[in-house]
């Protein structure tokens, strides 16, 4: 048994990231940004997305096992998160935003579908997935406001 003491990374480097009140993706947004700050960082674009990708295809992988470890997926999520905030921070985009612009854009999308079912058989749950998902068609037509909006 050794004496030595295990060598742990600088807890200062990280400290003021501690105090400051964010959300999960916020807070991964600044813990990679003080990473860049000290040269720890890509400095191109399709390297961030080659790791998005294949923080997806880990999520694959884990799904396709059988049966399931449900920390492994958990972890596996989470990377994907996290690379997803590395890419909206090299793209200039704050995560935070970027999520809550999509999920506005959902539940507008989303309740145009149940006023569509509504209008027809008079409740969403009368309907299959795949006639959802043609109301789902109808509104994000509806709702488009800019052409290269999918």
């Amino acid at each position: 048994m050794s004496n030595e003491k295990p060598v742990s990374p600088s807890t200062s480097f990280f400290s003021a990231l501690d105090s400051e009140p964010t959300s999960p993706l916020g807070y991964a947004c600044s813990l990679q940004q003080a990473c860049a700050s000290v040269g720890f960082d890509w400095t191109e674009m399709p390297p961030v997305l080659d790791k998005v990708r294949e923080e997806i295809d880990e999520i694959q992988q884990e799904l396709d096992c059988e049966p399931v470890n449900p920390a492994r997926l958990h972890d596996e999520i989470g990377d994907a998160f996290f690379a997803l905030v590395n890419l909206a921070r090299h793209a200039g985009i704050s995560p935070d935003d970027a999520v809550a612009a999509a999920s506005n854009k959902f539940r507008q999308r989303f309740e145009l579908v149940a006023a569509l079912a509504e209008a027809g058989k008079g409740s969403i749950g009368d309907y299959s997935l795949e006639e959802l998902d043609a109301f789902w068609g109808q509104a994000k037509v509806s709702l488009q406001t800019n052409p290269q909006s999918r």
